[in-house]
C-alpha cells in the first residue's frame, strides 16, 4: 500500500466497507440538548430514532471540529511512515475542509519527509463517498498518491448530486431558503429540487408539486447525465429515514438501467440534521454537475 486514505463521516459509508478497504473516517460532531455525540458510520446509526427526534422537534446543532481532531487521526499515520490522501467534505458547505488543510500544513512542517494531499471533493454524503470508493480502487490497483489525487481532481466536475426534501423548514433553518418561501411551499405542497453546483454549494434549481413528482425528477436527472460506461461509475441514494422513497427512485433508475447496482444508505446525523427527515438524495458520475 503506497498511502493511507482518510475521510470524514460526511462520506456516509458503512463501517464494514471502511474496515474492509482500510479507510479511516474522522468523526464530525453533533449536539443534542448540548450533549456532544460523534457521528457514526452509516451501518452503526439508528436512523429511525434520530429522525424521530427531529420530527418531534428536538433541536440538533452542529459545529466545526477543531484542528486537533484531524491531527489526532493524521499524525499516527505519518509516524508509521505513510503518506496520506484526505478525502473531505465540500468547502462550499462547511469550513471543515479549511480546518483539515491547516492541520495538514502544520503536520507537513513537522514531518517534512511525508506528504498529505487534501482533496476537496466539492461533495458531501455518498457523493463524497464516490470519491473515497474511487480512491480505494486506484490505490489498490497500484496507483501512486499523486496519480490518485490527479484522477479524483479530473472526476470532480462529474460527480452529480441532486436531492429533494420533505420539510422545507429544515432548509430555512440552515439559511438555504427564506421563511416566506418555506411557509408557502409547505402549505402548497411544493417540493424543491436542489443540487450541488461547481463550487460545491447547495442550490435550489427547480421545484415540483407533490412528492412523487419530486422523486421522479431525481431519476430524470440521472437519465439526462448518466455515463454508464464511466470506469468509476457508482450510483448511490441517501435518505432521511424514508427508505421506501429511496427504493422508489432506485426502481425508476433500474427501469432504464437494469444492470446498475444502487447503494442506499440513511443520511448520517450531521448532514441529516440540516436537510431533515424525508430527504432523498441521488449521487452518480455524469456528464457534468
Amino acid at each position: 500500500m503506497h498511502f493511507a486514505i482518510i475521510t470524514d463521516t460526511s462520506t456516509n459509508l458503512p463501517a464494514r466497507y471502511l474496515r474492509a478497504s482500510d479507510v479511516t473516517a474522522v468523526p464530525f460532531s453533533y449536539f443534542v440538548e448540548e450533549e456532544e455525540h460523534l457521528c457514526p458510520a452509516a451501518d452503526e446509526f439508528d436512523g429511525r430514532a434520530f429522525y424521530d427526534q427531529l420530527r418531534q422537534g428536538t433541536e440538533v446543532k452542529t459545529a466545526l471540529i477543531n484542528e486537533q481532531r484531524y491531527t489526532d487521526y493524521f499524525e499516527p499515520v505519518l509516524q508509521a511512515g505513510q503518506d496520506i490522501l484526505f478525502v473531505g467534505m465540500s468547502s462550499g458547505i462547511s469550513g471543515s475542509m479549511q480546518v483539515a488543510k491547516l492541520a495538514a500544513h502544520e503536520l507537513c512542517e513537522r514531518y517534512p519527509n511525508r506528504k498529505i494531499v487534501v482533496m476537496d471533493t466539492m461533495a458531501a454524503s455518498l457523493g463524497e463517498g464516490i470519491f473515497v470508493r474511487t480512491a480505494v480502487r486506484l490505490r489498490d490497483a497500484g496507483k501512486t498518491l499523486a496519480e490518485t489525487a490527479a484522477e479524483l481532481l479530473r472526476m470532480r466536475g462529474h460527480v452529480c448530486q441532486f436531492f429533494t426534501v420533505d420539510d422545507l423548514m429544515f432548509l430555512r433553518r440552515g439559511g438555504r431558503i427564506s421563511n416566506i418561501t418555506a411557509v408557502l411551499g409547505t402549505v402548497l405542497g411544493i417540493k424543491p429540487l436542489l443540487k450541488g453546483n461547481e463550487e460545491g454549494q447547495i442550490i435550489v434549481y427547480g421545484k415540483t408539486r407533490g412528492r412523487k413528482k419530486a422523486l421522479r425528477a431525481l431519476a430524470e436527472e440521472l437519465e439526462a447525465r448518466f455515463l454508464p460506461n464511466h470506469p468509476y461509475q457508482h450510483v448511490a441514494i441517501a435518505h432521511g429515514d424514508c427508505e421506501e422513497d429511496a427504493q422508489t427512485v432506485a426502481a425508476l433508475i433500474r427501469e432504464q438501467h437494469p444492470e446498475v447496482e444502487v447503494e442506499i444508505e440513511c443520511y448520517e446525523p450531521v448532514t441529516g440534521s440540516h436537510v431533515g427527515p424525508g430527504t432523498v438524495a441521488l449521487f452518480f458520475v455524469g456528464t457534468e454537475r
